[in-house]
């Protein structure tokens, strides 16, 4: 593989490509499972190509909102 990138045979934007993909598609699919999200639209959005970098964040940042909300003690309640 590598010596096929060297020779130019396969782009390094096509491997690259594939890796983000990769990496948004683990991400927001633990997301979307652990907080019980869509998993087709998270599968959905991590597949395209220029939503799926913005859609990982925004699934980091509904995870970090869900994982923020505020504790009810047992004197408040």
């Amino acid at each position: 593989m590598l010596e096929m990138l060297r020779n130019g045979e396969v782009h390094l934007i096509s491997v690259a490509f594939f890796v983000q993909v990769f990496v948004c598609l683990a991400i927001n699919y633990f997301v979307a499972h652990k907080f019980r999200y869509s998993k087709v639209l998270a599968i959905i959005t991590a597949i395209m190509p220029l939503i799926n970098t913005y859609a990982t964040c925004v699934y980091i940042a509904l995870a970090i909102f869900h994982s923020r909300h505020p504790k009810v003690t047992n004197s408040e309640s």
